[in-house]
């Protein structure tokens, strides 16, 4: 056991050895300086908020939209490598010692968010509620909840079949999901019998579908995921290693950039396109757009949501220079006869086109805030944003093209 355990620590402190460096260019970069300029206006806000509260507000909505994000949410680090299949293989009995201490920290790490997102929302809940729960036992059943969750992510990966696993993922939601609404909704005693119940009964289904002792593949997979994950985000700061790529063919969208002109200049943009559609980066940007607009709706009647809005767009734009570093290493760039500026102006441009559309669909929450001077302003605020991201990053790449030739 103790062996085991050595082995997960010497792969975890290996993979912050990783990382660690790359921090100080985060801090470089002024995420903090922002970070605190938006828990200040936060704070401002959400006093003003708390003191003036619209009437009518769906807070029982508010407070399950808050909460679910959280308690859904479960993944547990493994540190798993491919060559595991080989050389672990012999432990597979003993490898519930190497899991358990990522089970409990995927736990408590993911509980400590959902606990500070809950003090943060109960002043709010409390006065908007028109018959609120206990704070204490409020929390007590996240926990619960949350270890029931966590428990059933972890089961569908051991789970046999492909079919089965994506019906117990959609059970684990439908589950998670109803139970914290039957909480909030029912009565104290009626909402608290249902939960519990309720994770029991869902605790006896995952009982119930065949499962691998260790589904080795599908955990080196997921592992994978999440330290390239990690690594993405890293890249909006700084240049790294982005490791192997995932490529998923998603043919309800085969038709992006099927309509680029079939011309040398044009070439880039064409694989680009692809790329944006095919790889992670994807979903990632649909679930950002769709919490941005959540977030500005709930704040579109104060300067606050135009801040946030403002946050969000630029934020989005971070998040897509990733496809700067998606074809540094291809070889058939070197061989084709491509624009030598293509790659940066192909690239940019499809960016700034991405971040338009989003810099549009984030504004629509606000549109509907009252006062139309500020809904104008507040689009146009947003249009400059994304020039202004589009000359950054033009000038960021010329730079280190420079850089590069000097070395």
């Amino acid at each position: 056991m103790n062996d085991l355990l050595r082995l997960r620590q010497k792969r975890r402190a290996d993979f912050w050895s990783k990382i660690l460096p790359y921090t100080q260019y985060v801090i470089q970069s002024g995420l903090a300086v922002v970070t605190l300029f938006l828990l200040i206006a936060f704070a401002a806000w959400y006093t003003t908020f708390l003191q003036k509260l619209p009437p009518g507000l769906p807070v029982y909505w508010i407070m399950l939209i808050l909460l679910t994000p959280l308690t859904v949410y479960g993944t547990v680090r493994t540190y798993m490598r491919p060559a595991d299949v080989v050389f672990m293989l012999p432990m597979e009995k003993r490898m519930r010692e190497y899991f358990a201490p990522g089970w409990r920290g995927a736990v408590i790490g993911k509980y400590i968010w959902l606990l500070l997102v809950t003090l943060i929302a109960w002043p709010f809940y409390i006065r908007a509620a028109a018959d609120p729960k206990p704070l204490l036992l409020t929390l007590v059943l996240l926990l619960l909840l949350k270890i029931v969750s966590n428990y059933g992510s972890w089961q569908e990966l051991r789970i046999n079949g492909d079919a089965v696993r994506v019906i117990y993922r959609l059970l684990r939601y439908v589950a998670v999901i109803g139970l914290l609404a039957a909480y909030l909704w029912l009565p104290l005693w009626t909402g608290t019998l249902v939960l519990i119940v309720g994770a029991a009964i869902y605790y006896g289904l995952l009982r119930m579908p065949g499962k691998a002792q260790v589904p080795w593949e599908r955990l080196i997979a997921a592992e994978k995921n999440h330290a390239t994950a990690v690594m993405r985000m890293l890249g909006w700061f700084v240049d790294v290693p982005t490791g192997e790529r995932k490529i998923n063919h998603r043919r309800w969208l085969s038709f992006a950039g099927n309509r680029v002109p079939w011309k040398q200049e044009w070439a880039f943009r064409f694989l680009v396109s692809k790329t944006l559609v095919r790889s992670e980066l994807l979903p990632t940007l649909i679930r950002f757009v769709l919490f941005g607009m959540l977030l500005v709706l709930l704040t579109r009647e104060s300067w606050f949501g135009v801040a946030v809005y403002l946050l969000f767009i630029l934020l989005a734009g971070m998040q897509m220079t990733s496809l700067r570093k998606q074809h540094t290493d291809t070889l058939w760039l070197s061989i084709y006869p491509l624009p030598p500026t293509s790659q940066r102006l192909e690239t940019v441009g499809l960016i700034t086109q991405v971040q338009l559309l989003i810099a549009i669909l984030i504004w629509i929450p606000l549109a509907t805030a009252g006062d139309p001077v500020r809904i104008v302003w507040t689009l146009a605020a947003g249009l400059v944003m994304v020039w202004l991201y589009r000359s950054s990053l033009n000038r960021k790449w010329l730079r280190d093209l420079a850089a590069g030739d000097e070395l």
